[in-house]
């Protein structure tokens, strides 16, 4: 049995899986201080690529001028489209290694206050981007990653 037959909790193809993702980002939206639905929606976020890879039929992958190449391509040629893919794989596979694939950010900060008290999870973009571009909500950055993926796939969705 090949992945491209294989069902995971139900999740049978890029549209099962993409309603996935929706509903992690929905639990984010609706507590932006807990860290579970924070790092739940990065993880189903960043493993979109991986679904595209041994999911997609020759007509979607035709559909999206995707090749049949291996996972790293697939990946890399969302990334090139969109930067926050980057930051989500990021933070995914630091959470996954505990340590981050850049060099010049150290760490990933917590949690802080926003304007009226509410918390949310705040991401340190690093020394690489200056002022307010430095840092990102966790909700933004997923919300931001699913209208792309959402976009980029209407097609075949």
């Amino acid at each position: 049995m090949t992945r491209k037959d294989t069902s995971i909790f139900g999740l049978e193809t890029i549209t099962h899986y993409v309603g996935f993702c929706e509903k992690a980002v929905q639990q984010l939206k609706s507590d932006q201080a807990n860290l579970l639905f924070g790092f739940s929606a990065i993880l189903a976020l960043n493993h979109i690529p991986d679904w595209l890879h041994h999911k997609l039929t020759a007509e979607q992958r035709k559909v999206l001028d995707v090749s049949s190449g291996n996972e790293a391509n697939v990946r890399k040629y969302f990334e090139n489209k969109n930067s926050d893919l980057t930051l989500v794989r990021s933070i995914a596979n630091g959470f996954k290694h505990l340590s981050l694939a850049t060099n010049t950010t150290q760490t990933i900060e917590g949690y802080s206050a926003g304007p009226y008290g509410k918390p949310y999870l705040l991401i340190d973009r690093g020394d690489d981007f200056k002022g307010m571009s430095r840092w990102e909500t966790g909700l933004t950055l997923c919300q931001n990653a699913l209208d792309f993926w959402i976009k980029e796939l209407e097609s075949i969705l």
